[in-house]
């Protein structure tokens, strides 16, 4: 393990050329601020690791020892406060995938719902699998984005039966209370509908006084009807890498998901479980120093966005993604002007709200200043 050491989170890495999906969607004048990938250097001790493992000339077809599960399980326990069995563990090389296996779990005539805006995956699956999709929208209440209950009881008819839950919420940035996921278990059992909650963002909470809590853990003996992914690969900075696992209490559900993703998932790379088992045992005190530099940036970057006249941006309690309402900028497209000024977002319209533009503040503070900047420009223009 790393002696007690300081990681610069304000280095700028040059990333052209690299193949990078970020950096080489736009040419080069443009700052992308748009795909969740971050803009630092992976941690020392996982890179050692994955140089370590390619010592061993051999990279076969591999599995998770149990040093793996080891590390996985006691992050669970000391990091979400959730003892879990190591068998209800399934290791697949990404949540999206799980989503999709989990998505082609229900019949084709059965409804799957999500709440919008949502992490587009989440929209683009249920279609792609021709599963009936029903979109429950998110309420706004007391600058707080939340469950809108009525609505969702209301949506619910004798065909659903798949809820794909965002846990923290992608884009919006909330953490939902234990009572909120409580009564979403609750009503989800009631009428037997099965949870599977994508809680890839669940290690980077911003709000200092919240704690993420795993809807599996919150769903207690109504675990049945949950299944949670989760994955290093945000908070670690790893989105390349491939690393996922999915948390499936009973085992006829387990059982299911296994066989769906059997010869349709690719098994997780070499190392992959590598850098995951680093990350887990070796990780945390550079996730420590990550989690002060972004909570830094999104109080420089909420201070900056209330300053430029027609923008304002809700509050993120977690994730490094700014939901920004651009719907009184006076332009057409809002997603076409901050490209044209020389920043590449995400469009809203892609999760479901069009009204929005989404920016990754997980940068250096020289770079997203540097946004800012020709954000403000633009609209300054405007007049």
């Amino acid at each position: 393990m790393s002696d007690p050491q300081q990681f610069n989170f304000d280095l700028l890495i040059n990333r052209q050329r690299t193949g990078s999906i970020k950096w080489e969607k736009y040419n080069p004048d443009v700052i992308p601020m748009w795909v969740a990938d971050m803009e630092f250097a992976v941690a020392p001790d996982i890179i050692t690791a994955i140089k370590q493992r390619l010592e061993h000339p051999i990279l076969g077809y591999t599995s998770a020892t149990d040093e793996l599960i080891t590390a996985t399980t006691d992050y669970l326990t000391h990091r979400h406060d959730w003892n879990i069995d190591p068998q209800w563990l399934s290791w697949v090389p990404g949540v999206v995938p799980a989503v999709a296996a989990c998505t082609n779990m229900i019949e084709p005539h059965e409804e799957v719902l999500v709440f919008t805006p949502v992490y587009h995956p989440l929209l683009i699956i249920p279609n792609k699998y021709s599963r009936p999709r029903v979109d429950v929208p998110l309420s706004y209440t007391e600058e707080r984005w939340t469950i809108d209950f009525d609505a969702f009881e209301k949506a619910i008819t004798k065909r659903s039966r798949l809820l794909l839950l965002c846990s923290p919420h992608n884009p919006v940035g909330t953490m939902f209370t234990a009572q909120e996921l409580r009564r979403v278990v609750e009503i989800c059992a009631e009428h037997n509908i099965l949870i599977v909650s994508d809680e890839i963002h669940c290690d980077l909470i911003l709000h200092e006084n919240k704690k993420h809590l795993p809807t599996g853990l919150i769903a207690d003996e109504l675990g049945a009807h949950v299944i949670t992914l989760m994955s290093p690969s945000k908070t670690f900075n790893l989105a390349g890498a491939n690393c996922s696992f999915a948390i499936i209490p009973d085992p006829e559900l387990r059982k299911q998901f296994d066989a769906q993703c059997l010869y349709t998932i690719p098994i997780m790379p070499t190392l992959s479980y590598t850098a995951t088992q680093a990350a887990y045992t070796h990780g945390w005190q550079w996730h420590q120093q990550l989690i002060e530099h972004l909570r830094g940036n999104l109080t420089y970057l909420r201070e900056q966005i209330a300053s430029i006249p027609h923008l304002w941006m809700d509050n993120t309690e977690a994730t490094y993604l700014a939901w920004i309402n651009t719907a009184h900028l006076p332009v057409e497209d809002a997603n076409d002007f901050m490209l044209k000024a020389g920043v590449g977002l995400s469009p809203g319209a892609q999760f479901g709200d069009g009204s929005y533009q989404r920016l990754n503040f997980a940068c250096s503070r020289a770079q997203l200043a540097m946004g800012v900047d020709r954000i403000r420009t633009a609209v300054d223009s405007l007049g």
